[in-house]
């Protein structure tokens, strides 16, 4: 029986391949353009970039001039609204400019955020009373809010004969303006305006606070020595706890369980920490960034590396839950703070991901303004992609870097055990590891690591060295 389907099976292959030099034979005679259809590709569809409009107008708020509401209506003969379309404002609101109740209040937007007093015409929202207006720097409207994020609200003109509004209009081809119709969402014509709402001190002490260690180094029952052997087979090699838990066992003869690996390192990783971050580095201005992903129990979580491209030192590698907005404000916030002045001709080579241009946005409003040049796509249809492709490559190149000594670990328990490594990482990457583009040279020359020959020494060297910044920057 089986001789009998191995026949069968022999006898169907050769039908396959006959049929296959048959329809390569026929397709030689079938013209271009008759085949193009049959095509199964994606269609190009070109994506509309984000823009960072211009800087909106602030000014302070006046204090409104209150009014009696029922003198107007008994003057100027004003009756309640009526509404055609049969709803109504549901929340308890009055006009803070005259005090005339909801049956006097249009809902200027109806969705129940923006208000209208049919009384004396005050415009006003259901929000806590600001302290500035927001004003379009093209036609001076008062900008209205448009929706609430977790980290910004968005402002944008609602003025119909704004002049930023008409031009963008106007510029639009056949193409565009068909689809705007049909979808505006994805057309951008109104000036918008978003105002950040993350708090500036705990921002500065998310940064600082961010690496905990889970025991206190020490106090450790092994020497000195054996946590340079772990720093070294885990982070040098990239090896994980249990692979550097049986070297030390079958090279070294160190009975250790991978568990106290685990522990070693997390701990070293918050005393190192300080080096990393408040060594006075001497940065160039030409700084690449990029995100990549790794595991974290099985889900997806986003290291954001902010990159020296000229000097090769590593100035943001924290890892993130989500990739957006608040994560690329505190991975930039990593890198400027580096800087003692930052230069004028500051620049950051990134992708296209608009969350770079919000980071852009939102540290100009607060004092720490840098260049974003966006390398788009994976050929150079612009002159900043065709400029700034070879840094967008050098940042992609030491995602790789990273992956390769990554990828025996299979991922990460948790964000703390991610953040404790790409600390460990970085530095080893900063202040231990020679860069071929360097000659051979570590990125930052440490004058504490010279006459040390071998690599756990240079982890203890560099742990002793955790201690002094600890203190200093306490």
């Amino acid at each position: 029986m089986s001789k009998i389907i191995s026949i069968i099976i022999s006898f169907l292959n050769r039908i396959n391949k006959f049929t296959w030099k048959i329809i390569i034979f026929l397709s030689k005679f079938v013209k271009v353009n008759e085949v193009n259809h049959l095509d199964d590709k994606p269609e190009d569809v070109k994506y509309r970039l984000f823009n960072v409009d211009d800087p909106t107008i602030i000014e302070p708020f006046v204090e409104i001039e209150h009014k009696d509401w029922k003198q107007l209506v008994k003057n100027n003969n004003i009756k309640p609204i009526k509404r055609r379309n049969g709803k109504s404002i549901t929340t308890n609101i009055k006009c803070p400019c005259c005090g005339a109740p909801k049956d006097y209040i249009y809902d200027n937007t109806g969705k129940q955020n923006q208000f209208q007093c049919k009384v004396c015409s005050f415009i006003f929202s259901n929000h806590k009373v600001k302290d500035v207006i927001l004003k379009c720097p093209h036609c001076k409207h008062t900008l209205s809010l448009r929706a609430s994020r977790e980290d910004f609200d968005v402002y944008v003109c609602q003025n119909k004969k704004c002049s930023f509004y008409l031009n963008n209009k106007s510029s639009l081809n056949d193409h565009d303006m068909k689809l705007y119709k049909e979808h505006p969402e994805k057309i951008k014509l109104k000036y918008i305006y978003r105002k950040f709402n993350i708090d500036f001190p705990t921002l500065r002490k998310d940064y600082c606070e961010f690496v905990k260690s889970p025991i206190n180094l020490s106090r450790a029952y092994y020497s000195q020595y054996i946590i340079g052997l772990c720093l070294t087979y885990h982070i040098n090699y990239g090896l994980s706890y249990r692979q550097t838990a049986s070297i030390l066992k079958d090279v070294h003869e160190i009975f250790i369980s991978y568990k106290t690996v685990e522990n070693y390192c997390k701990a070293a990783s918050s005393i190192v920490h300080p080096v990393l971050e408040f060594y006075p580095y001497e940065l160039s201005d030409t700084i690449a960034a990029d995100e990549t992903y790794i595991k974290i129990l099985g889900k997806t979580a986003y290291i954001f590396f902010y990159f020296d491209a000229i000097k090769k030192i590593v100035t943001s590698y924290r890892v993130y839950e989500k990739r957006d907005s608040l994560s690329s404000i505190k991975a930039a916030y990593s890198t400027l703070v580096k800087y003692d002045t930052l230069p004028d001709s500051l620049k950051v080579i990134s992708d296209g991901n608009p969350i770079y241009n919000v980071a852009v946005q939102y540290w100009s409003q607060n004092g720490l303004p840098f260049n974003l040049y966006q390398v788009i796509g994976l050929s150079n249809k612009d002159d900043i992609s065709k400029q700034y492709r070879s840094e967008k490559q050098i940042i992609e190149r030491f995602n790789r870097t990273l992956k390769y000594y990554y990828r025996p670990k299979c991922g990460f328990s948790s964000l703390d055990n991610a953040n404790s490594y790409m600390v460990l990482f970085a530095t080893y990457n900063n202040f231990l590891r020679p860069n071929k583009k360097l000659d051979w040279n570590t990125p930052v020359k440490l004058d504490e690591l010279d006459g040390i020959n071998n690599m756990p020494n240079k982890w203890i060297e560099l742990l002793n060295l955790g201690y002094k910044y600890s203190d200093i920057y306490r």
